[in-house]
């Protein structure tokens, strides 16, 4: 594995001098094409994945993250069974995008590795995140958006402590016995959110339902 990841950071080097396509310009595919992110203004890293086959239809992503220097300061790597591409998002507010790797798709939720953007590159984190959707919210915290079945969407609220979750509030919409899409979906607080309450944390997890 670190052999694997050292030859990609060599193989991403290069492929950066010639300008790799940008992730986020990418559409979902199955094999990936080899692509670049970069972090925003103050904390400025560029960030180079390469993709080869491995058996069962995966794929090893090779990451080499550097400087704008072009001095290599990290390299990671990863096995992924998901067509989606990697990306950056500040899920905390500080200012340090996360990177999240979509690591497997199922028929709609994608499960993507975490790492905690930090000023020296990121820091992979034993978490994982589970669902359709990611989005940042006010205040450092921001929710994950998941499906359950037909009629059942869950949604997690989370805020980063260090590089550890903390789970503040989870929330489910059921769409069992309403007639129509317009009546919205019944929501309810199932764990935590008791300092905002239940009306907030429904009208968090509705938004952009």
């Amino acid at each position: 594995m670190i052999e694997f990841a050292l030859a990609a950071a060599l193989m991403a080097q290069d492929a950066g001098q010639e300008g790799l396509p940008s992730c986020n310009e990418l559409e979902s595919s199955s094999p990936h094409t080899d692509c670049a992110l970069q972090t925003g203004a103050g904390r400025e890293f560029n960030l180079f994945f390469t993709f080869s086959d491995i058996e069962d239809g995966r794929e090893m992503i090779g990451l080499s993250i550097m400087n704008l220097d072009g001095i290599l300061v990290q390299t990671m790597a990863y096995a992924t069974e998901s067509f989606f591409y990697p990306n950056l998002i500040d899920l905390n507010g500080d200012g340090m995008e996360e990177l999240l790797v979509p690591i497997m798709t199922g028929n709609v939720n994608t499960t993507y590795s975490l790492s905690i953007g930090s000023e020296y590159g990121f820091e992979l984190t034993a978490s994982e995140l589970n669902g359709y959707g990611v989005d940042a919210l006010d205040g450092g915290m921001f929710k994950v958006s998941a499906r359950g079945s037909a009629i059942a969407h869950y949604v997690e609220f989370y805020r980063i402590d260090g590089t550890a979750l903390e789970n503040i509030a989870s929330i489910e919409l059921s769409y069992d016995g309403v007639e129509t899409e317009d009546g919205g979906p019944n929501c309810r607080l199932t764990n935590g959110g008791e300092d905002l309450g239940e009306a907030h944390f429904c009208g968090l997890a509705m938004d952009n339902q």
